[in-house]
């Protein structure tokens, strides 16, 4: 089974958009369909033909929004230099544990090993436990992020005390603004996710709805 297909998913979990394989798009949307699949993401088409994760649910738009919107998930990865990848990582893992995205949790728990997270730590983020941070490799970076995301996550806002703490952390004004970026981006990602029903990579259901 490819790791994307949804044959096993009882039909609570079914996604509410049926998929759209690339035959079926007009040549604009083939445009963004094949841009997508030659991107260095690694992420493929389904046994049917058609796109995973929020991408399908982009082949529905106009050509001039799901190009939008893959460029600014481009931009999001690559050109938010002035942050720290493991704070990025990160934030998206305490974003896709609070609104319970599969998806989001399984791709990008897997980033944040690779870039020092430890399994501790994701699995206390997992847990919604505050995670120990001592000792880990970039550790204030780690909390920071940690602290930030939840902030903003329990209340929709963060304190002067805490902005200040992590933009002396990041180091400058253009990076605080680009993470604040990437956390407004995953989070409109996993709208879109949750409300439609996307589901994780193969039978692994890590929250349940």
């Amino acid at each position: 089974m490819n790791k994307w297909d949804t044959n096993n998913l009882d039909e609570k979990n079914k996604p509410r958009l049926k998929y759209k394989s690339r035959a079926s798009l007009d040549h604009k949307l083939k445009e963004v369909f094949d841009r997508i699949v030659d991107s260095k993401r690694g992420i493929g088409v389904m046994s049917n033909g058609s796109l995973p994760g929020p991408f399908n649910g982009w082949m529905y738009t106009d050509y001039e929004l799901a190009k939008a919107l893959d460029s600014i998930g481009i931009a999001v990865r690559e050109f938010t230099s002035k942050v720290p990848e493991i704070m990025k990582q990160i934030a998206i893992c305490c974003i896709a544990v609070h609104f319970k995205r599969n998806v989001e949790y399984w791709a990008h728990s897997q980033l944040a090993k690779k870039h020092g997270v430890k399994n501790e730590t994701l699995e206390a983020i997992l847990g919604e436990q505050y995670p120990k941070f001592k000792g880990n490799a970039h550790e204030k970076e780690q909390e920071v992020s940690y602290r930030f995301t939840q902030e903003f996550l329990q209340s929709y806002q963060v304190s002067d005390h805490l902005y200040n703490e992590t933009l002396n952390v990041i180091g400058s004004e253009q990076g605080m603004v680009e993470f604040i970026c990437v956390i407004g981006h995953y989070v409109g990602l996993v709208a879109q996710l949750n409300i439609l029903r996307v589901p994780n990579p193969g039978d692994k259901q890590i929250f349940q709805p």
